[in-house]
């Protein structure tokens, strides 16, 4: 029968046994980002409209996506297409600033877009990051990437192609892209649609096109790396010292921009080699202006953010089958007690137990606890029975007797 409710375009279930795998790599990105000593941070899924469109820029396509409307006193409520501005938003906020001069931190949240929706990417979509506030340093800037490509090593994602560039300050962009503008021009009539929407709005995200007609033409554009200063080159020399340093291989890819506009210096992407336009899983880079922009201290920051559905597709991880320690059978209503004790008991003592409260009779019961691959079926009536489903034997046991009995199977 076709269910009267159909979930929103854009959204999904997560049913088991894939939540496991979601599961999976959860407790990865928690495993790792604390073996760095990173902390969790959780904030709104709301925030304010003005957080992003003055944040993250007004021309970007997060910006055009987000999910706005109006509350009962007039204002202007988003829920949140991206995790830095509300991370910053909080980092000041709560005065994290002057409590950890420097603070790492790291996520996992659910973000949400009006785009087309496609493979690896819908309306609502989930992903984890991890940001750094405090230091200039190249060192930082290693330890982020190193952090994720561990997550990626620990899921099993090892064919990976780091690509990295320094896309400068804001000093030497907007001198880039002058020399966009005008390479740009010469090129316009060649250009696709949103290339040429982008030209007269931010001409450095045209770098970033996908459109086929664009591709030769950005091959050939100026580089960025020829306007850095000398501190900027010193910077990114040092990082690809440290990756190198760390064994991480990487490509310089001299035409690599964000697609938000706070990015500045080191900006990386991390993809896989499987074919598709949608290949990259984790991508960021610093953006050492956009505390003080938000009215916090002047405080260098440097993050990523990892798409946990595309990640999905690419990890190895096959779906377990359900197991269960125990089966438990209570058929009658006078031992119900009882039941719960010994229940209670094998929950204190880290069993996994399944408790058949729908009262099938013993003989699909049995049938049950085989399919859930479970190791024994407690059978609690006026007598205990214990029944070993692997070795198919079985023993009549008081309620004391119940733990040794199993721990000597």
């Amino acid at each position: 029968m076709k269910s009267k409710y159909q979930k929103i375009k854009g959204t999904f279930d997560i049913l088991p046994p894939e939540t496991e795998v979601w599961q999976h790599i959860e407790s990865t990105v928690h495993s790792v980002c604390q073996q760095f000593s990173f902390q969790e941070i959780r904030t709104p899924a709301m925030e304010s409209v003005d957080l992003f469109k003055r944040n993250i820029g007004d021309e970007t396509d997060v910006s055009k996506e987000m999910f706005v409307w109006e509350d009962q006193s007039g204002k202007e409520i988003s829920l949140k297409p991206e995790m830095t501005a509300p991370v910053v938003r909080a980092y000041i906020e709560s005065g994290f600033f002057r409590k950890y001069p420097l603070c790492k931190l790291y996520y996992i949240d659910s973000f949400f877009r009006r785009e087309k929706p496609q493979k690896g990417r819908q309306r609502q979509f989930n992903q984890f990051g991890v940001e750094a506030f405090g230091t200039k340093n190249s060192e930082q800037d290693a330890e982020i990437i190193l952090i994720a490509k561990q997550i990626l090593k620990k899921l099993d994602i090892n064919n990976t192609n780091l690509m990295i560039n320094n896309i400068g300050d804001s000093n030497t962009r907007s001198k880039y892209e002058s020399k966009l503008k005008t390479y740009f021009n010469d090129h316009k009539n060649s250009l696709s649609e949103l290339s040429k929407i982008r030209l007269e709005k931010n001409p450095m995200r045209i770098l970033d096109s996908k459109e086929k007609e664009d591709q030769t033409i950005i091959e050939n554009a100026p580089l960025i790396r020829d306007l850095l200063s000398k501190e900027e080159k010193e910077h990114f020399n040092a990082v690809l010292k440290h990756l190198k340093g760390l064994g991480i291989d990487y490509n310089e890819n001299p035409h690599l921009v964000r697609g938000l506009d706070y990015y500045n210096g080191t900006t990386f992407e991390i993809t896989t080699q499987s074919e598709g336009s949608q290949n990259a899983l984790c991508g960021g880079g610093r953006y050492d202006s956009l505390v003080q922009k938000m009215g916090g201290p002047e405080t260098p920051a440097v993050g990523f953010a990892a798409g946990i559905e595309r990640i999905i597709l690419e990890a190895k991880q096959e779906l377990g089958e359900n197991h269960i320690d125990i089966y438990i059978s209570c058929n009658d209503e006078k031992y119900i007690s009882k039941g719960f004790n010994i229940i209670y008991d094998l929950i204190e003592n880290g069993y996994k137990i399944f408790f058949d409260t729908n009262k099938k009779n013993i003989k699909n019961q049995i049938k049950d606890a085989v399919k859930s691959n479970a190791k024994f079926m407690i059978a609690i009536n006026e007598t205990i029975t214990v029944k070993n489903l692997l070795s198919k034997k079985e023993k009549n046991v008081s309620e004391g007797e119940i733990l040794a009995f199993l721990k000597n199977q």
